[in-house]
């Protein structure tokens, strides 16, 4: 009898490879019918290891290429898309000539964490690689913790000094650049908009009658009204003014660009870690400074997850105060 960890158990592994190719390719029967032909048990125990070498680069580009194409039509956002395949990718290419299964998934994130990356990209990684084993009927179950990282805090008065800015403008801004771009940091900041929604609004979606704002097929595809505070009223009629109901309010823009004019600004103001997101997170931890209750915080943001929302009510303690002047006004004289 061969020993299947024995150097014999190359040959044995040879053997039954050859003899599982000619039942695939010819009889196309099952791996039932294959075993019966193994008299010797290490022939038999030899089997995965025959299996395993008939997973050929081929067969690997195949399986990317087929999920790739599954992933084209799952329900998801875009760039949760471009990001799932960017992930999947960069885990072919690590994978070499071996087999994607549940243990090298394992492998690679520990290779990954090895590398410095920080608990948060791990987190997008694993869910990148457990939907694509999904995808081949492989389960991947870890408990990896969600990392608690406070978003970063910034002043009203810091606020007020971009809005300032956004006034004063840059060197190279006309006067329609400076208008704009106040318009659209105080959307942000009196909104709470993400950047694409800001970019995908159009003037329809503006109700200056009932004073609301449409934010059309957020995060997670779902609509959301936000009522227009009274300092974003004028602002915004006259980003408005002259354009069709199907015209962007904020016209000349993309991604890259809005984070450029206010990282620049913020830059020209003397502020630093202030850009399109931060006023998103300003805007959150502003209203519960102010004390509105989380819920509706949660509305306004588009959050799916109470949770997520919850995360501003540690940034700062000023919803607590209340609760602390209770003790005080009801202390013994």
């Amino acid at each position: 009898m061969l020993d299947p960890h024995s150097d014999d158990a190359a040959l044995a592994e040879a053997i039954a490879a050859s003899l599982y190719a000619r039942l695939t390719d010819g009889k196309k029967k099952g791996l039932s019918s294959l075993k019966s032909l193994f008299a010797e048990s290490s022939l038999r125990e030899c089997l995965p290891l025959a299996e395993s070498s008939l997973y050929n680069l081929q067969q690997m580009t195949d399986v990317f290429s087929a999920y790739r194409k599954h992933l084209d039509i799952c329900d998801l956002d875009p760039k949760t898309k471009a990001r799932y395949w960017e992930i999947v990718n960069s885990f072919q290419k690590w994978l070499g000539k071996r087999r994607p299964d549940a243990t090298t998934a394992q492998e690679y994130l520990a290779y990954l964490r090895s590398q410095g990356y920080r608990p948060r990209s791990i987190l997008l990684y694993y869910h990148a690689l457990r939907l694509f084993l999904g995808f081949r009927g492989i389960q991947l179950n870890l408990k990896l913790r969600k990392p608690r990282e406070l978003p970063p805090y910034h002043s009203h008065e810091e606020i007020e000094a971009l809005i300032a800015q956004a006034e004063i403008g840059l060197y190279h801004q006309k006067p329609w650049h400076k208008e704009r771009n106040k318009a659209m940091i105080l959307t942000f900041c009196y909104t709470g908009v993400r950047k694409q929604e800001l970019l995908n609004l159009r003037v329809s979606d503006i109700d200056f009658e009932r004073r609301l704002l449409l934010v059309r097929q957020g995060k997670g595809r779902k609509d959301r009204m936000i009522p227009l505070s009274e300092r974003l009223i004028a602002p915004l009629r006259s980003q408005c003014a002259d354009k069709n109901a199907r015209d962007t309010v904020y016209v000349g823009l993309n991604p890259r660009s809005v984070y450029r004019v206010i990282t620049r600004l913020a830059r020209a103001c003397g502020l630093q870690g202030i850009h399109p997101h931060t006023l998103r997170h300003y805007f959150a931890t502003r209203l519960v400074e102010l004390g509105v209750n989380i819920r509706v915080t949660q509305e306004l943001l588009g959050h799916a997850d109470l949770s997520t929302t919850a995360i501003y009510l540690d940034i700062s303690p000023m919803h607590l105060k209340s609760a602390i002047d209770a003790l005080d006004n009801n202390a013994p004289i």
